[in-house]
């Protein structure tokens, strides 16, 4: 990512929720508390911190109007420095290169 936006090159997050797993185990359980806290969703949440650099175009499913509602309202939601330090103590960056997950 860091060279992609040295590049100027943008990203694709195909299937930013998981289908779904991103809801589960403890990260989902931090997730649904931040958001919560802040009065969004926890799609609408994740999507607006996929997004969060501008860089990066999320492509989620929409498969129901609240689908739709929950990936459009994660361009309302503001991003303090205090909820992104809880989402990257939530979900932290992996310390070495990990392979892609195929779905």
């Amino acid at each position: 990512m860091p060279q992609m936006r040295t590049l100027g090159i943008p990203a694709m997050a195909y299937s930013p929720i998981e289908q779904g797993r991103l809801f589960d185990g403890e990260g989902g359980r931090r997730l649904a508390e931040i958001a919560r806290k802040v009065g969004y969703s926890p799609a609408a949440l994740a999507l607006a911190w996929v997004m969060r650099d501008g860089n990066t175009v999320a492509i989620p499913k929409a498969g129901t109007v609240e689908h739709m509602k929950d990936n459009l309202a994660a361009l309302d939601v503001e991003l303090t420095e205090d909820l992104l330090a809880e989402l990257n103590a939530a979900f932290p960056a992996p310390a070495e290169p990990v392979p892609l997950e195929t779905l």
